[in-house]
């Protein structure tokens, strides 16, 4: 139109864009630790629920059989001792003869697994071939959503203690666990045991007399620490860091290796759930702390800076320890 006003359309300027962007890339900054945090949430409220359903499928399994399940169901060979003199000490490896099915393979039916309960023929080792199936099942209640995504891992054989540097090698795969029971503060093999789970244990609640709120059962022990399995143990296993462990050393792959009861059983002696303690101790993924189930079925966190004395105290089920309040637990 001839005379009329012609109005134009301004671009931006290459400093109003750089300013936009720059605005954007903040706002990206901040959303992502925070959607990080809701997540570290979301997966640490995920492993609470889980042992929260391990403590009810415990104490199920405990009106069914007037005793808790067994830490694992396996025997050792004839003639073995345990002796504390042994060049292993603490962690001298029993002579297992299997079959090795872990308190977790017990509590299947009360977490709803009638399907793999069904598929386990208790009665055969766990690396027996009719047990595939049931062994390289994965069960979500027994992985920690901020450890790892189900996978099958290794179970292997590190060598002849006590000095085994070399590569383990394979016996067999089955699903991961991102849990342990707990056999309380002596060694591996010393009997009594003192805490709630052990080889063919069958500890009842009234044999508790710490009280059960302040008795731990089951804690955390993420994968990425250390792979081990829901099933249980496998005679001529031993316990390795993982790969992504604070402390594996891909030159002596069986370092510190720990013998085939750790694989479900966790034995505390010398400070709280670290990354840098032992593959056969307990760790989670959470950087709060750690998470366990009490045999009254509650949860509690426990940090890495918390009293190990007062850890110790928590992990016996008859010791007569006094806690003290504000430690840390």
């Amino acid at each position: 139109m001839t005379g009329a006003h012609r109005q134009t359309r301004g671009a931006f300027t290459l400093i109003e864009l750089l300013v936009v962007i720059a605005i954007i890339a903040i706002l990206i900054g901040l959303l992502v630790p925070a959607v990080q945090k809701v997540r570290a949430a979301a997966a640490r409220a995920q492993s609470l629920n889980n042992l929260k359903q391990m403590g009810l499928a415990l104490h199920g399994y405990h009106d069914s059989h007037q005793a808790l399940p067994p830490g694992i169901s396996s025997n050792v060979s004839p003639g073995w001792t345990y002796n504390p003199a042994h060049p292993l000490g603490t962690n001298q490896a029993a002579s297992e003869s299997g079959p090795g099915w872990s308190l977790f393979a017990h509590l299947l039916p009360y977490l709803e697994q009638h399907g793999v309960y069904s598929r386990i023929r208790f009665d055969l080792p766990i690396s027996h071939p009719l047990n595939q199936v049931a062994r390289e099942s994965q069960v979500k209640t027994f992985v920690d959503p901020g450890d790892t995504e189900p996978k099958l891992i290794g179970i292997t054989d590190s060598g002849d203690p006590p000095n085994a540097v070399n590569a383990p090698t394979m016996i067999t795969r089955a699903a991961v666990c991102s849990y342990a029971g707990c056999l309380g503060t002596l060694a591996y093999e010393e009997q009594p045991f003192t805490g709630v789970f052990h080889r063919n244990s069958k500890i009842r609640i009234t044999d508790i007399t710490d009280g059960t709120s302040m008795t731990i059962g089951i804690g955390e022990r993420m994968s990425r620490h250390t792979e081990s399995s829901w099933v249980g143990l496998v005679p001529g296993a031993e316990l390795v860091y993982a790969p992504t462990a604070a402390r594996y050393n891909p030159s002596q792959p069986s370092f510190q290796f720990r013998p085939a009861i750790t694989a479900i059983l966790v034995h505390v002696r010398s400070s709280a759930p670290s990354d840098q303690g032992s593959p056969g101790g307990f760790i989670g993924p959470h950087a709060a702390g750690t998470q366990f189930l009490n045999m009254d079925g509650s949860c509690r966190i426990i940090s890495a800076n918390a009293s190990p004395s007062v850890f110790r105290a928590l992990c016996t089920r008859s010791g007569g320890e006094i806690l003290p309040e504000g430690q840390g637990y």
